[in-house]
């Protein structure tokens, strides 16, 4: 059994904290058009955690997802749509109303257009946001089609020991590897994201969402780690820490992340996927 202790940052918190209120300040601003997908899945996560009816984040919540149903084919990139796809799905865990899966089924078709289309990491963006879907049943089918697609995109550009192109690329690559590991539980996706991820040279000179969708692919690498029946079965990095490695990431990018304001909450994002496995024993 591995513990680890907590990773303690001053700061971290207090930028989560600030990120939240931009949300909730841009959603009682102007009805929510300048909350983004990642905002809207902050306080959804929020959501998740608190108290039922608290401070009636519920009922803000609700009407901003109500809005966001309305708005989201407005957004024509590729990682915008990704992110409404995540938002999306996570959503319809907590309700049933028909427009989501609507909206996850537009989301799908229009993702599967850009899985062909360059650059790498917008393809892999796309493949991994349709693989999310595809954890729910009515969208199952699209797994197979979206694995068959990455193992492509994979094949023609992975050499062993080499890079697949730019940070970006490593990160939406080794993010779409993990998603299709969670779904088939192979194991060579998720060595092969982890391998991946040596390569990822993020620094100052790399934007913030990719930075932190590094940090998230790192948190789900540790978490990984921390299972005593994957480092069994699976060939690992020795000595590798994951989660000290996303907690630096973050470190670095929190005062820029709080500047951002609203569009800034994927730090919040990915700092509370960080909190979250920092107990996590196996």
């Amino acid at each position: 059994m591995r513990s680890h202790p907590a990773i303690i940052i001053p700061g971290l918190h207090e930028a989560v904290t600030k990120l939240e209120a931009a949300v909730l300040a841009g959603l009682q601003r102007d009805d929510g058009e300048v909350v983004d997908a990642r905002g809207l899945q902050l306080l959804l996560r929020r959501y998740r955690s608190a108290p039922p009816a608290a401070d009636d984040l519920d009922v803000m919540l609700g009407r901003a997802l109500a809005v966001a149903l309305d708005r989201y084919a407005e957004d024509q990139t590729v990682f915008g749509r990704a992110a409404w796809m995540e938002l999306f799905v996570e959503a319809s865990a907590l309700s049933d109303d028909n427009r989501l899966v609507e909206a996850i089924g537009a989301l799908a078709a229009a993702l599967r257009h850009a899985w062909a289309t360059p650059p790498l990491g917008q393809r892999c963006a796309a493949i991994g946001a349709s693989l999310y879907a595809a954890a729910l049943e009515p969208f199952q089918s699209i797994a197979a089609d979206a694995i068959d697609e990455l193992e492509r995109i994979i094949g023609r550009t992975y050499e062993p020991g080499e890079a697949i192109g730019s940070s970006s690329d490593q990160v939406w690559a080794a993010s779409a590897l993990l998603v299709a590991y969670a779904l088939t539980g192979r194991l060579p996706y998720s060595m092969l994201a982890e391998e991946l991820m040596q390569h990822s040279l993020i620094d100052a000179s790399t934007d913030l969402a990719t930075a932190c969708e590094g940090a998230r692919v790192l948190c789900r690498l540790a978490a990984l780690h921390d299972d005593a029946d994957y480092r069994a079965a699976a060939v690992v990095t020795p000595g590798a820490d994951y989660r000290r490695a996303a907690a630096r990431l973050l470190d670095a990018r929190a005062v820029e992340a709080v500047q951002c304001g609203a569009r800034g909450a994927i730090y919040a994002i990915a700092q509370l996927e960080l909190e979250s496995g920092l107990h996590h024993p196996s």
